[in-house]
């Protein structure tokens, strides 16, 4: 599994307090789209960053660039995931994000885009699971992130999905299997934009999750936000994401905690000021000064509350939150 992130005109926002119903959106039924809509709209709305509108001219610039992805992967028998696609290759709609929107109609503000990407070689075909659970499992990949999760909380108001998957025969006996997955996340105009308000903080995971990862694989993550880990081997726990609207600043304190049973966890909180990855096309840090990571330094226990209770403060005056979560099998 691969991930990738990219932001385009990014500012930071979130979303509101209640957790309205999700709406219905336009997936058929067994759509890998339609897996990861349920997923991440269900995410958004429990946690206060805002529902999402499903727009048509994302959806097909979303697809058309994971077809892409898969058919330059399987023309060249790599890997490929980018956010980038050049001129003259098949299937080509635009270098970058916002061009591939524009092409499809869709005249952004603003624009996220998250991605990942699995292959897979094997002689006997194994028990694979729906298209319908690939979209799941996809969104609970990027939403077990740092830079990915961030995205996946962008404050746009329209979101676009696509999926695309093929199993070519590579000799007489071994199957490959190429499958993509995007996401893109926007507004048209400054008051599409999704904000919470001032003062009002939201996190994910929040009260009442569950099923949340155990464990965070860092090396799976582009950029990798913790360069020194560089095996598949090596693992953390599931990040604990915060925001509040841009231009304030947020401030996590060490007195935060994450504890099971009064048993405290040990962690890392990853902000703009040690981010240590920076964007290529801003020269900025990823992560806001809106935004901060409580990141446990070991993996969670499987199937098991955890009380989380987060303080620090918003433009100076202090905040304080305090949830509990539950992990999944693992």
């Amino acid at each position: 599994m691969s991930l990738m992130l990219t932001l385009g005109l990014v500012a930071c926002g979130g979303g509101g307090s209640d957790s309205p119903a999700i709406e219905t959106a336009n997936y058929l039924s067994g759509q890998a789209e339609l897996g990861a809509w349920n997923v991440l709209q269900e995410a958004r709305t429990q946690c206060g960053f805002g529902a999402l509108t499903p727009n048509a001219k994302l959806d097909a610039a979303a697809f058309s660039h994971a077809k892409y992805l898969v058919d330059l992967s399987i023309e060249t028998g790599v890997l490929e995931l980018s956010h980038y696609e050049s001129v003259g290759v098949a299937g080509f709609t635009g270098e970058y994000p916002g061009d591939r929107a524009i092409s499809q109609g869709y005249y952004y503000s603003a624009l996220a885009e998250i991605l990942e990407a699995t292959e897979l070689e094997y002689t006997y075909q194994p028990i694979f699971p729906t298209m319908e659970e690939r979209g799941a499992n996809s969104m609970r990949s990027l939403l077990n992130t740092v830079y990915h999760l961030s995205g996946a909380m962008f404050e746009g108001s329209d979101v676009g999905l696509g999926a695309y998957m093929k199993t070519t025969m590579i000799d007489a006996t071994t199957w490959r299997e190429e499958y993509r997955f995007g996401a893109l996340i926007g507004y048209t105009s400054p008051d599409l934009r999704i904000t919470m308000g001032t003062r009002k903080v939201a996190t994910y995971p929040c009260d009442g999750s569950s099923n949340i990862p155990t464990k965070f694989v860092p090396v799976y993550e582009s950029p990798n936000p913790f360069p020194e880990m560089t095996s598949t081997s090596q693992s953390v726990g599931p990040p604990i994401y915060l925001k509040v609207d841009a231009p304030q600043v947020l401030t996590v304190n060490s007195s935060s905690s994450v504890s099971q049973n009064g048993i405290s966890v040990p962690f890392v909180v990853l902000t703009n000021a040690n981010d240590p990855n920076l964007d290529p096309n801003s020269g900025k840090p990823y992560i806001e000064a809106n935004e901060a990571f409580v990141i446990p330094t070991v993996p969670l226990k499987p199937y098991t509350t955890y009380q989380v209770t987060l303080s620090g403060s918003i433009d100076k005056l202090a905040f304080s939150r305090s949830f509990t979560m539950s992990t999944g099998s693992q």
